[in-house]
């Protein structure tokens, strides 16, 4: 039963970058190690636990506000100074696969660390002028090692240290900048920002846990704040707050099915050295950072599978229920995140 409640008080942290992963290009911002501990079951007291995440995001379709756009309305969308975009995105899909140790300090203290791969793809529509207009091609891939995450989970308040009812969880996180922040296209200029492998910057993380068991059902409050800083090359992506409300209920002792709500507030990014968008320069939407950052709300249903002792299952399918984005954004359809993991 007490590993049950870590593994539901792990879950809560996995929700705000989960989402926000998949919420669209204002909102790529991704710390592995919560993603990753989604649905696992946290190590014991002097035991490791080892877990391997996939998610698949599908981008293409345009928001403008909190209403959708087409792609010919995307090409004739009007900027600040009377200007259109005259590159722009069709679809995208964002690949992640994340590794990630566990370790049990105590009954009270676990941590984390968690290193992702990622591999972005991308098509794309450029106007090439009056004779040729509007031509389709496809971006070259963009892979690489992501940013490293380390992450402590220590449970403040229990009522009781048999069989809880009533749990309180504090996580202090770091996201370090060891994913590349500078990958270029084949002109030699930077690919966008949110499609990069890192975000180049060192990111601390808060979360706050509470958490309900009721027999079968297990209830839980969350929100978790994610403060960016400015990266070397001037770029700054949009604090990131998100508050969700999610359920399990146990089936089978074997299985359990889960549903989550998440609100999610991400921030504009900033671009302060020009280095990724130069209105003179660049007409590409995907780069402008005034596209970037919104708010959403996003529904998640999932299962969760332990079919022998120490092995454990999690798949999440991730629907957007409502977004209003800064700007006109390509945002997500779908996401899709299956996890295993094994206690030592």
């Amino acid at each position: 039963m007490k590993k049950n409640m870590l593994m539901i008080l792990v879950l809560s942290i996995c929700i705000m970058p989960s989402i926000a992963f998949g919420a669209g290009l204002c909102c790529q911002l991704s710390s592995g190690v919560q993603e990753s501990l989604a649905g696992v079951a946290a190590p014991g007291e002097g035991d490791l636990s080892l877990q391997f995440n996939y998610s698949f995001s599908k981008m293409d379709e345009f928001k403008q506000g909190s209403s959708t756009r087409s792609l010919d309305e995307a090409k004739t969308y009007v900027k600040p100074d009377g200007s259109t975009y005259t590159s722009l995105p069709v679809a995208m899909d964002m690949v992640k696969y994340t590794v990630t140790a566990g370790y049990g300090f105590n009954s009270k203290l676990k941590a984390f660390v968690s290193v992702p791969y990622l591999r972005n793809t991308m098509e794309m529509t450029s106007y090439q002028g009056m004779m040729m207009g509007w031509m389709d091609m496809t971006m070259q891939p963009v892979s690489g090692v992501g940013d490293v995450t380390a992450m402590a989970l220590y449970r403040v308040y229990t009522d009781r240290e048999l069989r809880p009812s009533d749990a309180l969880t504090i996580g202090l996180g770091l996201k370090a900048a060891t994913g590349s922040s500078t990958e270029t296209t084949s002109t030699g200029r930077l690919v966008h920002a949110h499609m990069q492998p890192g975000t180049g910057s060192w990111d601390p993380l808060l979360s706050v846990i509470y958490t309900k068991m009721l027999e079968s059902l297990q209830l839980q409050a969350d929100a978790t704040y994610q403060y960016t800083l400015r990266n070397r090359q001037g770029y700054e992506f949009g604090d990131s707050l998100a508050a969700g409300l999610t359920t399990r209920y146990a089936v089978i002792r074997e299985v359990g099915i889960t549903a989550g709500l998440t609100y999610l507030h991400v921030g504009k990014a900033d671009d302060r050295d020009g280095r990724y968008y130069n209105p003179a320069t660049n007409s590409s939407l995907m780069d402008d950072p005034a596209n970037t950052g919104g708010d959403s709300i996003w529904f998640s249903p999932g299962l969760q599978v332990f079919p022998v002792r120490n092995l454990s299952f999690d798949a999440k399918f991730q629907v957007p229920l409502y977004e209003n984005v800064n700007g006109i954004q390509l945002v997500s359809r779908y996401r899709m995140l299956f996890g295993l993991a094994y206690a030592f």
